[in-house]
């Protein structure tokens, strides 16, 4: 029987492989919904391969194409199939939540480039790496290296995660502060420092929500570089309100702004797919959108994130 998707899996897996061998990414995107009746997304990471459902549940799962799928990656990878991992992901909403399941975690370290980060898979719906920031890491690595009037540059990165962006700008020689209400993540943080060979001792780890920490932090204009990454939306039992950033941008940026230096960069992204820059924004401040330029190849989905440079 002819399996229709081993085709398209041997030419990917052949170009990306080579592509991610030569760059040192360990991690990358290797098929994206690229077939209309294989709605799936395939991360590989090192030696093992994430398998997410991205289709309609009452079309799709008539089909059963996922063990042509299986059969496929079987054929191809050299990965041992105790290392397949299925996941159905979910379009955030105010009800998502990066909640725990109940299983065992499978932790692992993958190398990007110079950086290495520590993944985490079963134990949580998210693997602890956007693949999709790729290129804003390796640009913070250049951004970051360069010295501020002999000194090393200051970043603070506020909804860090688990500190990806915090650990390209400190291994290249920034002081970080990075900001998050979550210990779990924090925790997670610390750990990719450690995994880079960088004290933490030097950094600055805060568990706080973001808007109290602006409003804390008002004016103090200490930093070069400012990562501003929210998720679409958030509550917490922590926080004051709810995040929408289709309707807390401008609150948001402006909060930011006050703690850059006057020739500080602001970095903003987000993934809300249908977001768009208050004119405000646009009108008073000099805005870059690098949106084009920061997809990774290896992605097909071109609305992944959006990601702005914003200067005063």
């Amino acid at each position: 029987m002819n399996n229709p998707i081993l085709g398209r899996i041997k030419k990917l897996y052949k170009h990306k492989s080579k592509w991610a061998r030569k760059n040192n990414f360990q991690a990358y995107r290797l098929y994206e919904r690229d077939i209309p009746d294989f709605p799936y997304i395939i991360d590989i990471y090192h030696n093992h391969c994430l398998i997410y459902f991205r289709g309609n549940d009452k079309i799709d799962a008539k089909k059963n194409h996922f063990p042509l799928l299986e059969e496929a990656l079987k054929e191809v990878l050299d990965i041992p199939t105790s290392n397949y991992h299925y996941h159905e992901t979910k379009v955030q909403s105010e009800e998502f939540k990066y909640s725990k399941e109940n299983k065992r975690s499978v932790d692992f370290t993958v190398e990007e480039g110079t950086l290495k980060f520590i993944i985490k898979l079963e134990k949580y719906i998210d693997t602890g790496l956007f693949l999709d920031h790729r290129p804003l890491r390796q640009k913070l690595i250049e951004e970051a290296s360069s010295l501020e009037n002999d000194q090393p540059k200051e970043v603070l990165n506020l909804f860090c995660y688990t500190g990806s962006l915090s650990v390209a700008s400190a291994v290249a020689g920034a002081n970080v502060t990075s900001v998050d209400l979550s210990n779990t993540y924090l925790n997670w943080a610390k750990e990719n420092f450690h995994a880079n060979s960088l004290s933490i001792d030097q950094h600055r780890f805060i568990k706080s929500d973001v808007f109290q920490y602006l409003e804390k932090s008002s004016g103090a204009k200490n930093f070069d570089i400012v990562i501003l990454d929210p998720p679409t939306f958030s509550q917490s039992k922590s926080m004051e309100n709810t995040l929408d950033i289709q309707r807390d941008q401008i609150q948001l940026i402006k909060g930011c702004l006050k703690l850059l230096k006057d020739d500080g960069v602001l970095y903003f992204s987000n993934n809300l797919r249908d977001f768009k820059l208050e004119q405000e924004i646009s009108d008073y401040l000099k805005v870059k959108d690098l949106t084009a330029w920061s997809i990774p190849q290896d992605f097909r989905d071109q609305k992944i994130h959006k990601l702005y440079m914003i200067k005063k």
